[in-house]
């Protein structure tokens, strides 16, 4: 008997929008409608992603351009590592939801280097895995510095006020660029926890819910 694959669920938004509280929720949702759920985030623990934190902390120095390189070498590895990858879970029919995928790295680093070089140097991983779906967490600069300074005693490379309202822009310049290749979900960020979620159920449940019901 074959086994379905799982669905691939991607969280966006700038640092201090609330995508870690909102992930455990779905997963929650997810497993309560007895579907496996595999929850990760990029970049990654791997051995590319561990140095690329290094260097978002400050702990190590390097070049915007090497970052962009760092991140699509990263997201290789995510997908196609042959004892945990995304294409690996996702055939054995198990949904993934992950912290940040493509549309992160083109916000963050076209805000530095042309989005075209960012988007040739992600072009493999583009073509092996798309999201069902990108749900983009929305909320104002000022309100996400704010959350970072009460959850953490030093910011990392990319949070502050200046790079946070230029990632956040780049975001919306992509949706309106994607809106006919990538199925983009919008959430106010602004809400309760609760309220949130609901939204999110609402816009991922059909892939549940419906098969769970057959």
């Amino acid at each position: 008997m074959s086994v379905t694959k799982g669905h691939f669920i991607v969280f966006e938004g700038i640092d201090g929008s609330g995508k870690t509280t909102q992930i455990n929720l779905l997963k929650k949702h997810i497993e309560e409608n007895n579907f496996i759920c595999h929850d990760t985030k990029e970049p990654t623990d791997g051995l590319v992603g561990s140095l690329l934190r290094q260097c978002l902390a400050g702990k190590a120095q390097t070049d915007e351009m090497t970052l962009a390189a760092l991140f699509a070498a990263d997201r290789l590895d995510h997908i196609l590592n042959d004892k945990d990858g995304l294409l690996k879970k996702l055939e054995e029919g198990i949904s993934v939801i992950s912290d940040r995928y493509i549309l992160s790295t083109y916000a963050y680093q076209s805000v530095r280097v042309p989005l075209k070089w960012v988007m040739d140097l992600n072009s493999m991983a583009v073509g092996k895995l798309r999201p069902d779906c990108h749900i983009f967490i929305d909320i104002d600069p000022d309100i996400a510095l704010e959350r970072i300074a009460k959850g953490r005693k030093s910011n990392e490379l990319f949070e502050n006020k200046k790079r946070l309202t230029e990632v956040r822009n780049r975001y919306f310049d992509l949706f309106k660029q994607f809106k006919d290749t990538e199925n983009i979900i919008i959430i106010n960020g602004t809400q309760n926890i609760e309220k949130i979620a609901d939204d999110i159920w609402k816009n991922v449940s059909k892939y549940f819910i419906i098969e769970g019901g057959e």
